[in-house]
């Protein structure tokens, strides 16, 4: 008996750590320099996925999503003028962080 515990504890433990680790690395990835009120060019925009969508959002805000695939919780979006973000978020998105942030993290520029 006192061996099944260890070995849940042991498995509590490890779970607790990967998801700690895996969120400090979305939290250091996302948080990084979110876009101001004159954001331009492609932006990611992350809502939750039991909602309309990302891809709902961003047209119900009057952008345009870029590539043909969308994920559940983001999409990639460009707008006309710069990105309304108070609008998004009033539409329900969570963030809306600039891509070129995470373009960067793959090697890409700037």
């Amino acid at each position: 008996m006192e061996q099944k515990v260890e070995d849940f504890m042991t498995a509590l433990l490890l779970a607790l750590v990967l998801c700690i680790g895996l969120g400090a690395g979305i939290v250091a990835t996302l948080g990084a320099v979110p876009p101001g009120d004159g954001a331009t060019g492609v932006v990611l925009v992350i809502a939750p996925p039991w909602g309309p969508g990302a891809p709902a959002l961003v047209r119900a805000a009057g952008g345009r999503t870029v590539g043909p695939v969308s994920a559940p919780f983001g999409t990639l979006a460009s707008f006309d003028g710069p990105a309304p973000l108070a609008r998004l978020g009033a539409l329900g998105a969570w963030a809306t962080r600039d891509a070129a942030v995470l373009a960067s993290i793959c090697g890409g520029r700037s």
